[in-house]
């Protein structure tokens, strides 16, 4: 019961994934565990998702030009507890539509600010493909401040803590996000801080809403899907090598425009 208990947690906080991992990862040490001789039975046996965090449902949340500016405005009215990295970290995502790691473990040899082209490494793409992702001004200009940042690190996204990693961790934005709109658990929601019915969102929906504009401003599907490095599917995929670049380069400047005044 207690671990039952203990993995239900992360689900009151929105984080199904967190608990269904959570067991997982328990299920899988207790296995190791019996291989050893170390335990003679696994005691997260008996619990299944249903007792951690539930069947996870696909999302599809993308954030309105409303909550876009609203979001924003938020964390800029927060500056003090919602560090300038996760500002222009969530800006960058929703420009380019790239995945939060791909972003937040870049490295400077990976950028041609000279060009404005970012070289993502096959190695470091979720999809295993290799992009050259061009850079709009707008995210030539964050880079430009990020740099300064860095303080001569080799990462754009240094940590600014003790931690083993170089780089900012992987819940960071979505902690600070969950902590600026109060959705951390045991923290009380204030008024100040909704829009109506504003959903939570995560990321990830960051990465939607960037395709969500992309079609509003009538971008060709295949282009936009390239834009967030998808494969493109069916015989296209097959067949087409052509990369798009200068495709998706019109694309993001158009997006540049369309969000300036948001962000």
């Amino acid at each position: 019961m207690r671990f039952g208990h203990c993995a239900s947690r992360p689900t009151e906080s929105n984080r199904p994934t967190i608990a269904n991992d959570a067991l997982l990862y328990c299920k899988q040490l207790f296995n190791h565990g019996i291989k050893l001789d170390i335990i003679v039975s696994n005691p997260a046996f008996a619990f299944s998702v249903d007792d951690a965090g539930g069947i996870e449902k696909n999302r599809d949340r993308a954030l309105t030009l409303e909550e876009l500016t609203f979001t924003f405005q938020m964390f800029r009215k927060e500056a003090d507890s919602f560090t300038r990295d996760n500002y222009l970290a969530c800006a960058l995502l929703v420009l380019l539509g790239v995945r939060k790691g791909e972003l937040t473990e870049a490295m400077w040899s990976e950028f041609d600010l000279t060009e404005k082209v970012w070289y993502l490494p096959n190695e470091r793409s979720k999809s295993g493909v290799a992009i050259d992702i061009p850079l709009p001004d707008l995210a030539f200009q964050w880079l430009d401040e990020l740099k300064v940042r860095a303080f001569g690190s080799a990462y754009v996204f240094p940590t600014r803590r003790p931690s083993k990693m170089p780089h900012m961790g992987k819940d960071t934005l979505n902690r600070a996000i969950s902590k600026l709109f109060d959705r951390e658990p045991g923290r009380a929601v204030q008024p100040e801080n909704k829009m109506g019915d504003f959903e939570h969102f995560t990321v990830h929906d960051l990465r939607r809403t960037c395709r969500s504009l992309l079609a509003s401003l009538g971008v060709p599907g295949h282009v936009a899907e390239r834009c967030l490095n998808h494969k493109l599917k069916g015989m296209e995929g097959i067949y087409n090598r052509h990369d798009y670049f200068d495709e998706r380069k019109e694309a993001l400047e158009l997006l540049a425009k369309k969000v300036v005044p948001l962000i």
